[in-house]
């Protein structure tokens, strides 16, 4: 009788588990069907995580230079057209976001004499302008310092003094900021640009009428061939902005 029971249990405990994983495989396909449905691209842009990840732990030591992509991030997959920025009433694919940051790297290389592990300090409001500058230092090898729009004067000096920048890319809308502290970056031996096609004031030159003459080609990757994981990709400034500044690798 005892072995009956048992045989009997042992059934029921084999059909049970069968339901479950029945139920636990309709359940994985349904919410493969829902991503897919919501997010068409889950599945492309998550292989493409996994290959940077793969990338990255395959990497020797965060001493070995880098000999994969990790900087060209704007990989379209696909589909180059799919939108990366969306901003006001404008957007702005992949495809145009890579472009746009070749010819602010090439106008960079060309006109402020920028080599691999420089610094830029980049004063910029919330513009797609700012995420195409920090990728075209990326793609140089440049490390990009994000400096506070909203700070002037001492502050604005203290915190461009602290990244060891060379140079300096400014808003036109911010370059009266700019000119408050002039003189103290002038004799830093700084070189400021601003985002606009003519400037009058002496110590500043114009960057956008250099941008929309520059080539769009790929920038070459033995531009950034020393950079390293643990080469600073950006200064982060917290404490208010004022106090010290942490580095994100």
């Amino acid at each position: 009788m005892s072995k009956c029971c048992a045989l009997l249990e042992s059934r029921f405990s084999g059909k049970e588990s069968d339901l479950m994983m029945f139920w636990f495989i309709v359940s994985a396909v349904l919410l493969l069907f829902a991503l897919r449905f919501r997010y068409p691209y889950f599945i492309k842009e998550a292989t493409y995580a996994r290959w940077i990840a793969v990338a990255t732990v395959g990497t020797e030591s965060i001493q070995t230079p880098l000999n994969f992509s990790l900087f060209v991030i704007l990989q379209p997959f696909k589909n180059p057209h799919k939108a990366f920025i969306r901003f006001q009433d404008e957007t702005y694919s992949y495809a145009q976001s890579d472009k746009q940051s070749n010819k602010i790297a090439r106008s960079l290389l060309k006109h402020a004499d920028l080599h691999e592990g420089d610094t830029v300090a980049l004063l910029l409001g919330n513009e797609p302008m700012f995420l195409w500058m920090w990728l075209a230092l990326a793609k140089i090898g440049c490390s990009a310092a994000l400096l506070n729009h909203n700070i002037r004067s001492k502050s604005l000096v203290h915190c461009f003094t602290c990244c060891g920048a060379t140079v300096l890319i400014a808003g036109a809308e911010l370059q009266d900021a700019v000119e408050e502290v002039l003189p103290a970056l002038r004799e830093q031996g700084i070189s400021v640009y601003i985002l606009t096609d003519h400037v009058t004031t002496e110590g500043m030159k114009s960057l956008t009428d250099k941008i929309a003459q520059a080539s769009d080609e790929l920038i070459p990757a033995d531009l950034r061939a020393n950079i390293t994981l643990s080469s600073p990709a950006a200064y982060i400034y917290t404490s208010g902005t004022t106090g010290r500044i942490e580095f994100s690798d």
